[in-house]
């Protein structure tokens, strides 16, 4: 068989044709054809002469349809959604064999037909549409005080013991993210030290086997983050964690039916519905929350809060958060529109903050980077004056995240950039002490008034509206930012 190729998706058809030659059977040339291929993929391959339409899955993602008239195979849920919420899940090694009306589902290591029948899918399908927003990402900000109450609904439900339980049981704590999900792991770290006096590490899915795989053991508990479920830095740790016996893992995803769902020895959904816009807005804040609220709950289990200090905490999110968060939205609308104006010469910038502003900075940041082609760095507040300070002239603009719990230190760094003639831009809650620091109104983002513990929260809000607005005045479509894809699934 000669392999004449320009991508490495043909070669899965030369390896389905290798064995088709061979055995003149198209269900058995697909399945033997995966011996030939390693690495994570899904495809769906046919025939021009035959009905059918046959599709693996191998560690990325895939799923399939049943409708009225059709059947569909897919990569992406909400693909499917608008034909039929009659869905059909594929765990990894597996396949599908799919004609006009029917879909049959195979294990490939020995071809042995499953009984699997369609689910419904709850996503809603109206997620695909901007629903009269210019774009998904504006929609996606805006969806986020319903976000909060989807996913309390689901931190509320009868799962949440186990989740407690598998926290309270291990020994050690490991959080493994990338991108996005990484900073909201970082304020998930400040969550858990001061709400359950737990030390959790906090680490990046591609480096986290050199830095702390030999750290782990049988009690450890690793808890793995991923929107799409198929992130392969973090398939990469659950291999890891699967093949050594390292403990138990708890996936924290959004799209139900991927395969950190399948293999995770527990899940919890992020109950945001379908994220659109390459740039995570909605599925980082409902992490914050899930981190807050474990946190709370593990507190109150292990003896460090007060079983009081926890229900007024998770009743704040439940009842006080989705108000706070939609306030903070409608406050800083036109406020961050003003300020992207004034920042369209802007190349070069940094965003810092300091304690549980840390993540939140670090996001801000990526934002600016992934939808702005700005540089823009995420730093820990108080490292700026170990070196990079030195960058600060003036109107260099300098941006700081911050809570009233730590703006006195936070006011030290301020003075530091103030000193170079620096610009200030702040967000954070309103503080009359503050005021001295800004040049103009809209150079102070402000958060609604809330619990210092909620406060955290609310500060990415307008960081992601700024660059949001930001882009769209540099002329960048923000939903599809240059040489980024939704999901990752190559080292």
């Amino acid at each position: 068989h000669i392999v004449r190729s320009e991508n490495d998706g043909e070669l899965c058809v030369h390896a389905v044709d290798k064995y088709y030659e061979e055995t003149g059977d198209m269900l058995e040339a697909v399945r033997l054809s995966t011996q030939d291929l390693h690495g994570a993929f899904a495809f769906a391959v046919g025939r021009a002469d035959e009905p059918e339409i046959y599709a693996v899955k191998m560690g990325s993602s895939l799923v399939a349809g049943v409708a009225e008239n059709a059947t569909i195979v897919s990569s992406d849920l909400p693909s499917v959604l608008p034909l039929t919420n009659n869905v059909i899940y594929l765990a990894d090694g597996e396949m599908l064999v799919l004609t006009h009306d029917e879909v049959k589902v195979y294990r490939i290591e020995d071809g042995r037909q499953l009984d699997r029948k369609p689910e419904i899918s709850n996503v809603d399908a109206r997620a695909a549409e901007k629903g009269g927003y210019p774009h998904f990402m504006l929609k996606e900000i805006n969806e986020q005080p319903k976000v909060v109450q989807d996913v309390m609904g689901v931190l509320e439900s009868q799962h949440s013991d186990e989740w407690i339980e598998m926290l309270a049981d291990a020994s050690r704590h490991y959080l493994v993210a990338c991108g996005s999900s990484y900073n909201a792991s970082i304020v998930g770290a400040y969550y858990f030290n001061r709400l359950a006096g737990v030390p959790i590490i906090h680490g990046l899915g591609g480096q986290f086997e050199l830095m702390y795989g030999q750290t782990m053991n049988d009690e450890s508990l690793s808890i793995l983050v991923s929107q799409s479920g198929e992130t392969k830095d973090i398939m990469n740790v659950l291999k890891l964690v699967k093949e050594n016996d390292y403990g138990k893992t708890l996936g924290i995803l959004n799209v139900i039916g991927s395969t950190l769902m399948f293999q995770s020895d527990s899940y919890i959904p992020m109950a945001c519905g379908y994220e659109v816009s390459v740039p995570a807005t909605k599925t980082y804040y409902s992490q914050s929350i899930i981190f807050a609220y474990l946190a709370a709950k593990l507190g109150e289990r292990n003896g460090h809060i007060d079983p009081s200090e926890a229900k007024s905490f998770i009743e704040m999110l439940k009842k006080d958060l989705p108000r706070l968060t939609q306030e903070t939205i409608d406050r800083n609308g036109i406020l961050t529109k003003n300020l992207a104006r004034t920042m369209l010469d802007v190349k070069d910038l940094y965003c810092l903050g300091y304690g549980f502003t840390d993540g939140v900075a670090r996001e801000g940041a990526l934002k600016i980077k992934e939808i702005c082609y700005n540089h823009c760095e995420g730093m820990y507040s108080s490292e700026f004056k170990h070196g990079p300070l030195s960058i600060v002239t003036k109107n260099y603009p300098i941006i700081f995240a911050t809570t009233p719990e730590d703006s006195w230190m936070v006011i030290n760094h301020i003075n530091e950039v103030r000193a170079r003639y620096g610009r200030t831009i702040i967000v954070g809650e309103h503080e009359e002490k503050l005021e001295p620091y800004i040049d103009n109104k809209h150079d102070y983002l402000i958060v609604p008034k809330s619990d210092i513990l909620i406060n955290p929260i609310l500060d990415v809000i307008p960081l992601q509206l700024l660059s949001y607005f930001l882009s769209v005045d540099l002329g960048i479509n923000p939903d599809l930012p240059r040489n980024l894809s939704k999901t990752l699934t190559v080292d």
